[in-house]
């Protein structure tokens, strides 16, 4: 059983071999001006990489006063923190709204309200310079969505 499992295995590696050989001959070659433009599409990459990086070289050698920019958001399209919601309050809280502040879906089971608040309460709490106006939202945003749970 043991050689004729290894003889099976060494055919069909050759087989695969022979069929890639096969197909890599019945490629056709390139035209020299698809040639001509990959390598000039190529040599334009080149150029777009050395402009790039003596950018980043003189931006990394100034000081600017300037707002820094947040990169990961600009390449990515979300922010650091983007989970949780940014915006003003509404006068009445309503579950979808305490969802955002709290970073969960409106269905989330208690144990994931709970562990959501305590995160955000952690971070927001008055006795650890945090406001009372935003810790009394997140728990406004917990008993709504605890309601009925």
């Amino acid at each position: 059983l043991g050689f004729g499992s290894l003889a099976a295995v060494s055919y069909a590696g050759a087989q695969g071999i022979k069929a890639y050989n096969e197909w890599k001959a019945s490629i056709p070659e390139q035209p020299e001006e698809e040639e001509q433009a990959e390598e000039q599409q190529s040599s334009q990459q080149e150029q777009f990489k050395t402009d790039d990086n003596a950018k980043q070289q003189k931006d990394s050698t100034s000081t600017s006063t300037g707002p820094r920019e947040n990169v990961f958001k600009e390449w990515f399209g979300v922010g650091v923190g983007s989970k949780y919601y940014e915006g003003g309050f509404e006068d009445t809280m309503t579950r979808r709204e305490a969802a955002l502040i709290l970073g969960v879906r409106e269905s989330s089971s208690a144990a994931r309200i709970k562990d959501a608040h305590r995160k955000l309460l952690i971070l927001n709490h008055p006795d650890t310079g945090g406001s009372t106006y935003m810790s009394g939202k997140i728990n406004e945003a917990k008993e709504l969505l605890m309601k009925g749970k």
